[in-house]
């Protein structure tokens, strides 16, 4: 181990365990570096940072590097927080890892294989450490993403049960009434949507002036917020656009191969909601709606066309959070005579 060296902890996170290997050697094989499993808990926490200090690893020099898996590794992160807050935690995009993962030609897959890949990945890439949303944001993630669950199962079921050729049926009967029981279940939950929002004058604020832009309501805007957390001036219009996954990625090849896509990095919940709150935003918005035209008329596909005026509309929610504005027909004109954010 080499001295004011930043020394990576890769962790592998499941329900009840989490995998631990600390690459503390660049020379070393990936195989060979330290490795232990510790109970995914806040004693476990505490546990693996003893075991770190037992294989000489000053905790001012050691960095975290483990995969988002949902409320497991968001859990963890916030013990780190609460316990260990001087050390730096990354939380990285599964695909990438799995991609970082392959490329180490490590044959079986493991979780501890995994921890010692994302151990040694922390270490080539240095990632960025990841900053935890408020708690109230929180919250809001937490009911947005149940309120689309709940509706996506319910319109399930709706469509199942008009498709039954019996309407009189004991199954047809039986899905009405969970179809009903569902209704009243998201009423409850858009209740509390409201009353979380009324409750923090920030989230309140920004949501009200959201909502002064054609095709974003309620729910549309709280998403937004709850996917992005704070809107914050420290990341730029390209950053910001970065986390929504709706940025071009350009793929080419010789010449036979010259097309774009979005990158799909982030919320794919956010952008489900941006997409149809942009099929009625195109059409309230002159400059949207010739912006959707303009590019579908130098021959964009449709939705690639679609995807821009989502990216859009996102830039223009940021710039009027930020500048404390409401929207205005001539917004995006008088845009680009403010000063940048």
């Amino acid at each position: 181990m080499k001295e004011n060296q930043e020394i990576w902890c890769g962790i592998d996170v499941s329900k009840n365990d989490m995998t631990a290997a600390l690459d503390i050697d660049r020379d070393l094989p990936v195989r060979k570096l330290p490795l232990k499993t510790f109970k995914r808990t806040a004693d476990g926490l505490r546990d693996m940072m003893d075991w770190c200090a037992s294989l000489n690893v000053p905790l001012d020099m050691l960095r975290v590097f483990m995969e988002s898996t949902g409320v497991y590794s968001r859990e963890l992160l916030q013990w780190f927080q609460n316990h260990f807050p001087r050390i730096p935690v990354s939380v990285g995009n599964p695909r990438h890892i799995k991609h970082f993962i392959e490329s180490e030609h490590l044959g079986n897959k493991t979780d501890a294989l995994d921890a010692l890949a994302i151990a040694r990945m922390g270490t080539i890439q240095k990632p960025k450490a990841t900053p935890l949303p408020p708690a109230e944001y929180l919250q809001l993630q937490e009911l947005v993403r149940s309120r689309d669950d709940l509706v996506t199962k319910m319109r399930s079921l709706e469509v199942s049960q008009k498709g039954m050729p019996d309407a009189a049926s004991v199954s047809s009967r039986c899905f009405l009434h969970v179809v009903k029981v569902m209704a009243a279940e998201l009423r409850k939950m858009d209740m509390a949507i409201l009353d979380l929002t009324e409750r923090m004058p920030e989230i309140k604020t920004a949501v009200r002036r959201m909502c002064t832009m054609p095709g974003i309501g309620l729910v549309s805007a709280v998403t937004v917020l709850s996917e992005l957390g704070p809107f914050s001036a420290e990341y730029s219009r390209d950053a910001f656009s970065a986390r929504t996954g709706l940025q071009p990625v350009k793929r080419q090849s010789g010449t036979s191969v010259n097309s774009s896509r979005i990158s799909r990095n982030g919320s794919a919940l956010l952008r489900k909601v941006l997409y149809l709150c942009s099929i009625h935003a195109v059409r309230k918005i002159p400059s949207l709606g010739s912006m959707y035209s303009r590019l579908v008329g130098r021959g964009k596909k449709p939705l690639s066309a679609r995807c821009a005026c989502m990216r859009k509309m996102l830039l223009i929610l940021r710039s009027m959070v930020l500048n404390q504005r409401d929207f205005e027909e001539n917004f995006i004109c008088s845009q680009k005579k403010a000063k940048a954010v």
